[in-house]
């Protein structure tokens, strides 16, 4: 009896990054050839790579205040039609449910300074949480398509 099935596919990714902003384009050039070889489609990976840039941003300038030798350790996987995202890193706590919703109906120039790139990932993902498990932040996040 033969198989049939197509050769398994690579359903995760996985990388781990020094905490520096350099590093974060090639991360986000790797995650697209990775979602593309299995078929995610492009609104989707795109979604899904701007709520990591901005939250891996928010860890290299905030958490490690761009010192390099900080680690940032990303893992997704494809289950369905959704990415999973975890990111994990060693940078002081930091619960981004803490931080209030920006009010975006005030003119730019009244508004608080920062606060919106965790606003837009509460926003786009289809489901976010935070835990703090000993010295490690972990951020997961979702994104669903419809097939």
């Amino acid at each position: 009896m033969t198989n049939d099935l197509p050769a398994q596919i690579n359903r995760e990714f996985h990388r781990c990054i020094v905490g520096s902003n350099s590093e974060i384009e090639t991360l986000n050039e790797d995650i697209h050839a990775w979602a593309l070889s299995i078929e995610v489609p492009i609104k989707a990976i795109n979604s899904v790579a701007l709520m990591m840039d901005e939250l891996i941003t928010n860890v290299v300038m905030h958490g490690y205040k761009k010192n390099s030798e900080g680690e940032i350790d990303i893992h997704l996987q494809l289950i369905a039609n959704t990415v999973a995202v975890t990111i994990r890193d060693n940078a002081p706590e930091f619960n981004p449910f803490l931080i209030a919703e920006p009010d975006t109906a005030l003119d730019i120039d009244e508004r608080e300074i920062g606060g919106l790139g965790i606003h837009f990932v509460r926003k786009m993902a289809d489901h976010f949480s935070y835990r703090r498990d000993g010295n490690v932040n972990e951020v997961h996040f979702t994104k669903t398509w419809s097939t």
